[in-house]
């Protein structure tokens, strides 16, 4: 994406620049018509304005869904956090196989944590997949485990995982999680590097070695040459059908980086020829800049572990809008901190429990996170 926000601390890793996005919260234009998708024939449809967390469409955002190979999103997130030697040596092994799109090895072939993480995210590969969570460090069911966990500390109150690659239909989310995860995926260079590849070249030793191609699943990267992918994923079960997951950026012109989810499209084209008219309509229906335009004060996610300016910001924010951070002592009126911890995520829940009008049934939600979430973010912007 065009901006980094996950690094680690903990359990959550990030970096602290700030994204060169647009720098404004996007307006309708009073001209705009609704955009010529047929809602018909999908489960649910989002699009967010990354920068200030503006949801600008949305239909059944909150509609739990099989995610399908969605999930790979929070995998590789998982995978790549903390210290990766992606030169290290992995392998896929028997019980790796689940059946699905594949990578084409013998078990027990080996390559590189690159290739494997390659593999699953350009290819779908469920083998790649499972052989990332094994070697990972949590052990298969330990990283199954971890993926639930971590869905805490990003917000995603709607989702479960039972699998790492995606084969379970009972792997549940809804597209606002989607969202989070896409984000916090594509935040994390080595993933986004492959989210955009067209194509990925690699040896494999089988004990000989082979050379593998793959070509990436999101035929977006191919077909449209005035849009910028800046992540994405597809994903595909006969419970789900087509969905997909995308951030784009035009290459000229006014408009800013939109997250777009579409779940349960009939078709893998529908999924993404959907999700490009959504953007468009974005594009032309919604401006970024001029004096109509409010200007964006928090531009990331924040979540626990996090440090920056924005977060002290923040801390001043609610301390100043009748949700205080602490009666004294770190993080109280005058003595913000830039760490968004315990005492943080406490008050962000219950600022969000006290705004649940505009801030949690918006996206289906009964109960804060302690996470600046999108829909959070959109709500500080613009109060």
């Amino acid at each position: 994406m065009s901006w980094r926000h996950y690094g680690s601390a903990a359990f959550v890793a990030f970096a602290f620049a700030l994204p060169a996005t647009a720098a404004n919260v996007p307006v309708l234009h009073a001209s705009s018509t609704t955009p010529s998708v047929d809602t018909s024939n999908v489960a649910s449809l989002l699009v967010i304005d990354v920068a200030s967390g503006k949801t600008l469409y949305k239909l059944n955002p909150d509609k739990q869904w099989s995610a399908a190979s969605l999930t790979k999103l929070m995998t590789s997130y998982l995978f790549s956090s903390g210290r990766r030697n992606w030169a290290s040596k992995g392998n896929i092994v028997k019980s790796d196989e689940v059946g699905g799109g594949r990578l084409g090895v013998p078990s027990g072939s080996t390559m590189t944590f690159r290739d494997l993480l390659y593999s699953a995210v350009i290819g779908s590969a469920n083998n790649a997949a499972n052989a990332m969570a094994r070697q990972s460090g949590y052990g298969s069911k330990g990283f199954i485990r971890e993926m639930n966990r971590r869905t805490g500390l990003l917000g995603m109150t709607n989702t479960a995982y039972v699998d790492a690659s995606g084969m379970s239909p009972k792997n549940v989310s809804t597209a606002y999680d989607v969202a989070l995860a896409l984000d916090a995926a594509g935040a994390n260079d080595e993933i986004q590097k492959a989210m955009v590849s067209p194509t990925y070249r690699f040896t494999v030793a089988t004990p000989k070695k082979v050379t593998k191609t793959i070509k990436n699943t999101n035929r977006l990267l191919f077909e449209e040459p005035d849009v910028l992918v800046t992540a994405g994923k597809t994903g595909y079960l006969e419970e789900s059908m087509y969905n997909y997951a995308v951030s784009v950026r035009p290459k000229s012109g006014d408009g800013g980086e939109l997250a777009i989810v579409v779940f349960g499209a009939p078709a893998r084209a529908d999924s993404v020829d959907t999700a490009t008219v959504l953007a468009k309509w974005a594009w032309e229906s919604f401006a970024w800049s001029g004096t109509s335009t409010v200007p964006i004060r928090f531009n990331r996610n924040l979540g626990p572990g996090i440090r920056g300016a924005d977060v002290k910001a923040l801390q001043k924010w609610l301390n100043g809008n009748g949700t205080v951070i602490a009666a004294s002592g770190p993080g109280s009126p005058g003595r913000e901190t830039e760490k968004y911890g315990p005492l943080t995520q406490v008050a962000v829940k219950k600022f969000q429990d006290a705004h649940k009008a505009d801030i949690l049934v918006p996206q289906g939600r009964e109960k804060g996170s302690g996470v600046v979430d999108f829909q959070t973010r959109a709500y500080l912007n613009t109060h």
